[in-house]
Order: structure tokens, then C-alpha cells, then sequence
């Protein structure tokens, strides 16, 4: 992941941008993400963690939503 993505997918999951993906299991992984950064800022390295995890696992998705975050 480009520093560019990874700097607006952390302002995402802090909520301080707005995105909503076309995959239901994205989106559902960023609200819980979001919900454990909300309880704990510390959490921020860990919920960085599982989402590069995510998107390595499922690269279509991180072509196409990694691209929309950049461009917000």
C-alpha cells in the first residue's frame, strides 16, 4: 500500500474522511476497524495491521478501493 492510501485509510478509519466501498465485506471491516481505533487510538498500528491483511488477501479489492481512497 502507497504512503498516499495508507495516510487517507487511517483519517478513514479515524473518521475524519468518509468512504463506503462497493464490498460489503470492506465496508464491514472498515466500521469494525473504526469502532476499535473509537474505543482505543492505540489501536491505530493494529487496525492498520488487519486491513494491509485484508487487502493482501484480496488484491481485486485493494486495486479498486485503494485507488478511491488516494483520490479523496
Amino acid at each position: 500500500m502507497d504512503t498516499a492510501a495508507r495516510e487517507k485509510l487511517l483519517k478513514v478509519l479515524k473518521g475524519e474522511l468518509k468512504y463506503t466501498s462497493t464490498n460489503l465485506a470492506f465496508n464491514m471491516l472498515i466500521s469494525k476497524m473504526q469502532k476499535k481505533i473509537k474505543e482505543d487510538p492505540a489501536n491505530e498500528e493494529m487496525c492498520m495491521k488487519e486491513m494491509d491483511e485484508f487487502l493482501t488477501k484480496y488484491p481485486i479489492v485493494a486495486k479498486v478501493d485503494l485507488a478511491n481512497i488516494a483520490a479523496l
